[in-house]
């Protein structure tokens, strides 16, 4: 195993120098981002003849601080997976950041103006993990909830931000946040298609807004009638304010994590399945090119991606991912279109070519299909398998060409791919559905039992030449596999009747 530099990288507690470096970059940031935020809304608050101390600015950094502290050891000890992927892990930092501001600043219209479940609406559709949407949620509102109790606890009795009724309003603004963010959070996921996270996220607003107004209008009489005796509920200013800003506490977070997303999804490169749908879609830029430029290739890419969805799908992995990436681990071939057998026609280049220059041409695809990838900013779930789908396997046509044309040894590496094994079981799936379509379609008059032969040799193969040491697939998975693809070229493969 890799010893020198992985072990050099570790640091005591077993976390890798950048690791530690992101985790630490994260709380920065964030601590940045909230501190000033904080800053500035007191001094705003100050201005509206609210007296605050110096104690109140020396109060709010230090307990967002721990806070944040908390969120960076719950990220260390619990999430680990999250520091490891940097354009997630700051994609959430930037959502609670953006989250807390604009709560924060909307208190200044009212209490019940205050969208407290935004952070959740805005994660659950982008993080891969629920809980990282209900975790980033909980933290925003305990940063909020910290920030106005301190803000009140602060202001002058008798000033225009002193209101004795103020932290019952506050706390529950910030169960209310919780609650509907949490089940924002477990509903509102990650799965393809506006529609449902729309009428979802609605669902979820409605209620949110019942619960407002209804205590808005429960604690509005209370205190109109604690002040002068009058009920009036319909007439107050309290309750116009809790109709007009439980919209906004209700439904503001919908409408922003509309928009937000899409600008998310691009600015961190975030694989959702939402922009896998893009991805997949015919006129995606490099699909588009595929379909146009080298239309064979592009045939067998729709072949893999169909089985390898079943087979994604039969062992547990997400299909939408192992779709996408079968749409593209063969785009380096846009490169030299011409020197694969599916685009050629009567004329094959390579007859002309010596055999090294052959495997040259070929396994380059897979490095150029990753330069491709990272230009069009294709997430790396998907562009990584280019250069895994082949492993470090032979290329056995070309290396027994030269075997034919030389008496000296021929050595395997030199006509061996130069990519990396599967490091991931989509990887694998796409290793396997690739070369079984490809072989499958080359034999004369499959069967069922052909086909079983013919896959369980290649597992084998792939096994013997240590391409799934990197990946966490078990043979358990390689079998479901095997045999979904089985079931799959079945309905291809079936005797048909004669109709002449």
């Amino acid at each position: 195993m890799q010893q020198t530099s992985s072990h050099k990288s570790k640091l005591v507690a077993g976390y890798s120098k950048k690791t530690l470096g992101l985790a630490i970059g994260f709380y920065i940031m964030l601590s940045g981002i909230v501190i000033g935020a904080t800053t500035l809304k007191l001094v705003f608050s100050s201005n509206l003849d609210v007296a605050f101390s110096t104690g109140a600015h020396f109060m709010a950094a230090a307990s967002s601080l721990f806070i944040l502290s908390a969120l960076l050891f719950y990220l260390l000890y619990t999430r680990r997976a999250l520091l490891v992927n940097p354009r997630e892990l700051y994609a959430v930092g930037t959502v609670v950041a953006i989250s807390y501001v604009i709560t924060l600043y909307l208190e200044f219209a009212g209490i019940f103006a205050v969208p407290t479940a935004l952070t959740a609406f805005i994660l659950a559709p982008i993080v891969k993990k629920r809980r990282d949407a209900f975790i980033g949620n909980l933290f925003c509102n305990f940063l909020i909830l910290t920030t106005l109790i301190i803000e009140y606890l602060y202001a002058v009795p008798g000033s225009a931000g002193y209101d004795p009724f103020r932290i019952l309003d506050i706390v529950v603004m910030f169960n209310i946040g919780v609650a509907f963010g949490t089940t924002a959070a477990y509903i509102v996921s990650n799965r393809p298609g506006r529609l449902r996270f729309t009428l979802k996220s609605l669902a979820i607003a409605a209620f949110m807004y019942i619960v407002i107004v209804g205590y808005s209008l429960i604690h509005g009489s209370y205190r109109m009638a604690d002040a002068s005796g009058e009920i009036g509920l319909f007439f107050t200013d309290l309750t116009r304010n809790a109709l007009i800003f439980g919209t906004i506490a209700a439904f503001g977070p919908f409408l922003i994590s509309l928009i937000l997303q899409p600008l998310l999804e691009a600015a961190f490169n975030l694989l959702t399945n939402s922009r896998l749908m893009d991805l997949t879609d015919h006129n995606a830029p490099l699909v588009k090119r595929l379909r146009l430029e080298a239309p064979g290739t592009f045939s067998h890419s729709l072949a893999v991606a169909s089985f390898a969805e079943m087979c994604a799908a039969a062992i547990g992995e997400d299909p939408y991912i192992a779709r996408a990436a079968a749409y593209y681990h063969d785009i380096g071939k846009l490169e030299n279109p011409e020197y694969y057998k599916e685009n050629q026609g009567e004329k094959n280049p390579h007859d002309e070519l010596l055999p090294e220059v052959s495997a040259e041409i070929i396994r380059s695809h897979t490095e150029d299909g990753l330069s491709l990838c990272e230009k069009y900013r294709i997430p790396i779930e998907v562009s990584h398998v280019t250069v895994q789908h082949h492993g470090t396997m032979v290329i056995p046509v070309f290396y027994e060409k030269a075997k034919k044309l030389t008496d000296s040894t021929v050595e395997p590496v030199q006509y061996s791919y130069h990519g990396v094994s599967p490091r991931s079981k989509i990887a694998a799936i796409i290793m396997l559905c690739d070369v079984s379509e490809a072989a499958i379609r080359a034999m004369d008059k499959p069967d069922g039992q052909k086909v079983d032969e013919l896959l369980t040799g290649l597992i084998h193969e792939r096994i013997k030449a240590k391409q799934f040491e990197k990946c966490e697939i078990s043979l358990k998975d390689l079998n479901t596999i095997k045999e979904t693809i089985i079931k799959a070229y079945g309905g291809l493969y079936h005797s048909r009747l004669s109709y002449k």
